[in-house]
């Protein structure tokens, strides 16, 4: 038995980095100034608790890391919990060499370690207790201050970041006193609201130019790539979801937005500036949805909508 237990398996070090991040974690920015009074700070996902009572939080760094000296000396430190759509500021942080404070707003904090804004949360600790953790060093601080916002978290998994989505309830009643009632939750049913509200101001737009439906979307579909034959074009929009009447583009040479040339169909100088319009006024449409919902909420539907329709 003894025998057994002496005997350590050769661990990859490869395999162990994939295997350890299959763990989600929070991102943090740890802080502090170092013995010249200059800020430092580093990208972290090794910040974890330790106790409540006292409170105490810790943390590792790598011991070959250029601000080591600044960390073990410092009197205190600030933990910062990097909120969903700080990815900039983590990557600025965890860069290396280039002046990380540079043009950002933040203040003293007690010992004179930066205070960053716009976190989910912030730790300001004073430095207690240093560890040996193999090619680490494992940092443990006292909770002297924090703050909380109201903020989802940045999450890092996989190499990735990603965001926090809450685990919500039964989306479809088991009882519904009437079965009508369920079209107030077919996915089929809100989509096709959903989508007759984000056309309505292209559509709009189309309609006043004299334009229809299936005008739009042979220009859409040309404007993903001329010089298709009308074959090409059919099937592309079928992609879309759209049954494409021939007669649809007859329609459009005869107004001259597209033109035949032997490479396949294109649009005129007038089709181009007709798409560079419509695509304008969609992209308002969108800007005006993306400030309805946060950050977060505009990735997931981007990416449902993406899985739903088949694309990767």
């Amino acid at each position: 038995m003894t025998d057994t237990i002496a005997t350590h398996a050769v661990i990859d070090p490869q395999a162990l980095r994939q295997a350890l991040g299959a763990f989600a974690t929070g991102v943090t920015i740890v802080t502090t100034l170092d013995p010249e009074g200059l800020p430092v700070g580093l990208t972290a996902n090794s910040f974890n608790s330790v106790s409540l009572s006292p409170p105490l939080v810790l943390w590792s760094l790598a011991l070959n890391s250029q601000n080591l000296i600044a960390f073990r000396e410092a009197p205190t430190w600030v933990v910062h919990v990097l909120g969903a759509g700080q990815e900039e500021l983590s990557a600025r942080f965890a860069s290396r060499g280039a002046d990380k404070f540079a043009g950002l707003d933040f203040e003293d904090g007690p010992g004179g370690a930066p205070l960053l804004d716009g976190c989910a949360a912030r730790f300001v600790c004073q430095s207690t207790f240093e560890y040996e953790g193999g090619d680490h060093a494992i940092f443990v601080g006292r909770v002297i201050d924090l703050e909380l916002a109201p903020s989802a978290p940045l999450i890092f998994h996989a190499g990735r970041y990603g965001r926090v989505m809450p685990a919500a309830a039964r989306f479809v009643p088991e009882n519904l006193e009437d079965d009508g009632e369920f079209a107030r939750y077919f996915v089929g049913h809100l989509l096709g609201r959903a989508h007759h509200a984000a056309f309505a101001d292209v559509r709009r737009e189309y309609r006043a130019r004299g334009l229809r439906a299936s005008d739009y979307t042979v220009i859409a579909s040309l404007g993903l790539g001329e010089g298709c034959t009308r074959l090409e074009l059919i099937a592309r929009a079928a992609r879309g979801g759209v049954d494409l009447p021939d007669v649809a583009i007859d329609r459009l040479i005869e107004l001259g937005h597209i033109e035949v040339e032997p490479s396949g169909l294109h649009l005129t100088e007038g089709g181009r500036t007709l798409l560079t319009e419509l695509v304008a006024v969609a992209q308002e449409s969108q800007l005006r949805l993306e400030s309805r919902l946060q950050p977060e909420e505009m990735s997931m539907l981007l990416t449902l909508l993406q899985k739903m329709s088949g694309e990767t």
